[in-house]
């Protein structure tokens, strides 16, 4: 390979270790799938170094350095997307196909399965009616849950077209789910505020995130488990501070 080749293929591998990151996995399964890659098409003294926001890797192809960063600024957990990595780097390294058939696998292996917004807003829907079940809700609780998880889906989406990150959507997220319990069952469509609550904010809690960070810590990726957690008890903190902002303030107005 001449050495824009190589500069190619260490990018798609870079390219692949990044949505892997997004996508939820751990710093370990990341760092020891571009050592694999790297040694798998000719590559030697690969050093990798992963953390929740960056990777870096140094290594040598036919006596020459090479080196490449990829920053993380956002995360989207995508278990079946991250499958189909996992599945596409065992391939590569078991087959080394020429760049241009490895590039043409990735590209495949990337493309989503679009779902429309419809079938998303009744996912958010039941999930939350099933979570206020779960929390002994009632069948009215759930009923409500139902009704505002499905528009927590647009609030999320209007938010994210604005540009807001994570902090924002759980912020007012949290804030809109309090409101809507706190408005249903003033119109005497739900009883239980804080199971539909509950039931709601489930969608937002970021459960894969802090279970990501212990798993990071056990194993002894010390950094990427203190930020993996603290931003999973950040984005908690946020949460609750939203929709209590919001039972607060109702409270007050007699709602």
């Amino acid at each position: 390979m001449t050495y824009a080749d190589r500069n190619a293929l260490l990018g798609m591998i870079m390219d692949i270790a990044k949505l892997m990151l997004v996508s939820g996995a751990e710093v370990y399964r990341v760092e020891d799938t571009v050592s694999r890659l790297v040694c798998a098409y000719g590559g030697n003294k690969p050093q990798v170094n992963a953390v929740p926001s960056s990777i870096i890797v140094t290594c040598e192809f036919e006596g020459v350095e090479h080196s490449s960063l990829r920053r993380v600024t956002d995360s989207e957990t995508d278990m079946e997307l991250l499958d189909r990595l996992n599945n596409l780097s065992r391939e590569l390294c078991s087959r080394k196909p020429e760049l241009p058939e490895a590039k043409t696998m990735f590209e495949t292996a990337v493309r989503k399965k679009e779902y429309t917004p419809l079938q998303l807003c009744l996912v958010y829907g039941f999930t939350s009616a099933a979570f206020t079940m779960f929390f002994k809700g009632m069948w009215l609780d759930a009923l409500a849950s139902l009704l505002i998880g499905t528009m927590l889906y647009w609030v999320k989406r209007g938010i994210s077209a604005q540009g807001g990150n994570k902090v924002f959507i759980d912020l007012l997220g949290g804030a809109f789910a309090a409101f809507m319990a706190a408005v249903c069952v003033r119109l005497g469509l739900g009883r239980d505020a804080d199971k539909i609550i509950i039931g709601v904010v489930m969608l937002l809690v970021p459960g894969v995130e802090l279970l990501t960070g212990f798993r990071d810590f056990i194993s002894g990726d010390i950094q990427a488990g203190v930020m993996h957690i603290s931003e999973a008890l950040f984005l908690g903190i946020i949460l609750a501070v939203g929709a209590a902002g919001v039972l607060i303030a109702t409270s007050r107005l007699g709602l």
